[in-house]
């Protein structure tokens, strides 16, 4: 069999190269399984990320407001940048004392 880029088939007048019998090919040795080994870093012996907030922390409970939708571009304006909820949420906890 012609090597891979061999083009020599393609030029005028020219015979087939005779097939080269092919080897059979050796059994593979069975591959040993290799667990690794348990991570014993000096720099990070804990897992990656952020601790989990406790439970009486965390922020679950959904609140909906409607508005008006005056009243909702002059929040949005207020707001700027910040997410509506966020600048609501900062204003509550602030300057009124509706969590005390």
């Amino acid at each position: 069999m012609p090597s891979k880029n061999d083009l020599s088939l393609f030029k005028p007048g020219a015979t087939s190269v005779p097939e080269q019998p092919v080897e059979p090919k050796k059994p593979n040795k069975p591959v040993k399984q290799v667990k690794p080994a348990e991570s014993k870093s000096i720099l990070s012996p804990r897992k990656p990320g952020r601790k989990p907030k406790p439970a009486a922390e965390k922020e679950t409970e959904i609140v909906a407001l409607k508005l008006t939708p005056s009243e909702l571009a002059v929040l949005e304006e207020k707001a700027g940048l910040a997410p509506k909820s966020t600048y609501l949420k900062h204003i509550l906890r602030t300057k009124t004392d509706v969590f005390e």
